[in-house]
């Protein structure tokens, strides 16, 4: 569907969002019965969404549907304060430290100097 889990995880919780905004705004206006079915169908969206922003985030991905049911979309604010537990492979470690490595040469080498010889004949 989209080229990374992070992607249907947004996807999906926008969507949710939006869903939980007409609940809330028909629970104000409309008829409750309806207000319900859309606030029950936000939360399954937040689960989905919480389910891809879990795997992409290096978590088992079924820690995310009873935080998704729980709290909704809010819950993705929990994944965005904990950290990346992604395991890196080692050929993109190496490469990125290899990068990092000429970058802090350059920085620090910016020449040579020549110097006179302090010897006065």
């Amino acid at each position: 569907m989209f080229e990374s889990r992070l992607q249907t995880a947004q996807a999906c919780l926008f969507l949710a969002g939006i869903l939980e905004g007409v609940a809330i705004l028909t629970f104000i206006f409309g008829s409750i019965a309806v207000a319900i079915f859309l606030l029950v169908v936000s939360h399954a969206g937040a689960a989905l969404g919480n389910y891809f922003y879990a795997d992409s985030k290096g978590y088992p991905p079924l820690i995310g549907i009873p935080l998704g049911v729980g709290f909704g979309v809010a819950s993705a604010v929990i994944y965005a304060m904990l950290p990346d537990e992604t395991v890196e492979s080692t050929f993109a470690s190496d490469r990125r430290l290899a990068a990092e490595g000429v970058k802090n040469a350059r920085k620090r080498d910016k020449g040579y100097e020549v110097l006179d010889d302090d010897d006065d004949d």
